[in-house]
């Protein structure tokens, strides 16, 4: 079972309180204990100071019933999680936050009632001893300022997005494949966009090309590269209007329609990351799935300048 810990993890509310009873003892069998109470054990001392008011330490935490029952896992949550030094709060895990160092790995033993009812501010789960403890294992990955906080979000920022255009590189590549694999099994011939939408004219329109802005009003019906159908304007006897090149419809749609004139029909192969990507869209749309569109630009209304 996973708890929330949003309390718990939020970057103004942690304390630095009383200092420690007891010496520590690094990699010792048996737990010190504070003079709050809290119970703490070092795995594997770092080095440096302790983490200062104002400073946030960067950690990767579990926290487990006495019988290892897993409650939360920070690798879940996609890694490392943000803890401030603040002085603004009580209790036995915010102490323990603040005699961290980086590099120092430690146990913590905490009272259900203490964890739950004085610092979560949540009753405790019924199936959870009220007498028993948590036990909190916590490795500090570093310890920032504010400012090298800010450097190491847009780092991970980057190389998330990195990885995102790699993904979709790739993907793009299977779908592509897929594509013209269909193509040619059926004996279409189809023009390609840089981007790598696929599309067929299956009659040119003389009316207006609609520009970026521009309200454009489509029919059309959707269906999957079996021919499996899972959507369509025409069963509801009423074309989808939206503004052009604004992102309000998947990509291979913005580009696909912008290729039209006023009067225009063509089919539109569209390969998943130009369309919902990994997401699912109920039950016929699964992830990473090529969309096959076959389109009427009805009208175009021109924005006004």
């Amino acid at each position: 079972m996973k708890l929330n810990i949003t309390n718990l993890l939020s970057l103004a509310g942690l304390a630095v309180v009383s200092m420690l009873s007891a010496c520590d003892q690094v990699g010792g069998g048996s737990y010190e204990t504070a003079e709050s109470g809290l119970q703490y054990k070092y795995i594997e001392e770092g080095s440096g100071e302790n983490a200062q008011i104002g400073e946030i330490l960067l950690i990767n935490m579990t926290y487990s019933t006495e019988d290892d029952s897993l409650l939360f896992d920070t690798k879940e949550q996609g890694g490392p999680v943000p803890i401030k030094i603040d002085s603004t709060a009580n209790g036995q895990i915010y102490e323990g936050f603040s005699m961290l160092k980086e590099g120092d790995s430690v146990a913590f033993k905490i009272s259900a009632q203490e964890v739950f009812v004085n610092t979560f501010k949540a009753p405790i789960p019924g199936f959870i001893d009220s007498l028993s403890h948590i036990i909190f294992n916590i490795g500090v990955e570093d310890v920032m300022t504010d400012e090298d906080f800010r450097a190491y979000q847009m780092e991970m920022m980057r190389k998330e997005q990195e990885k995102m255009l790699a993904q979709q590189s790739e993907q793009m590549e299977v779908d592509s494949t897929k594509i013209e694999e269909y193509l040619d099994e059926n004996n279409i011939e189809a023009e390609s966009t840089d981007s790598g939408l696929r599309y067929v004219i299956e009659k040119e329109g003389t009316g207006v090309q609609p520009s970026p802005g521009d309200s454009v009003y489509v029919h059309y019906t959707g269906k999957l590269l079996d021919g499996t159908q899972f959507d369509s304007s025409r069963d509801r006897g009423e074309p989808l209007a939206f503004p052009i090149g604004q992102g309000w419809v998947i990509p291979g749609w913005d580009e696909g329609i912008a290729l039209l004139n006023k009067g225009g029909k063509a089919t539109l192969y569209i390969p998943s990351p130009l369309a919902y990507g990994p997401q699912a869209r109920g039950n016929v749309i699964k992830e990473n799935s090529i969309l096959v569109f076959d389109v009427e630009l009805v009208d175009v209304k021109q924005a006004s300048n």
